[in-house]
């Protein structure tokens, strides 16, 4: 398995971070995406997997999606030049 923060092979067996620091920068990066794209898409939606999300849902979904890699980027990026 790897990391979902930092992309590092670990052997933990369970896990999606390999370490605290990991799991810390994780929680922080969940904290941002709820403050900055509170309904994560189609609050209000009618139907599951977006079947029925009106163009803006979808665009909110993508953009708050979009917002996630960068972030995850932008700490891979910081943990390498460290």
């Amino acid at each position: 398995m790897k990391c979902v923060v930092c992309k590092k092979e670990y052997e933990k067996n369970g896990s999606i971070v390999c370490s605290e620091n990991c799991q810390n920068i994780r929680l922080e990066i969940n904290r941002l995406l709820d403050k900055y794209t509170p309904t994560n898409g189609c609050e209000n939606c009618w139907g599951d997997l977006h079947q029925g999300c009106t163009v803006e849902c979808k665009l909110e979904f993508k953009k708050a999606r979009d917002f996630a890699v960068e972030l995850y980027e932008l700490i891979r990026l910081a943990k390498e030049t460290i």
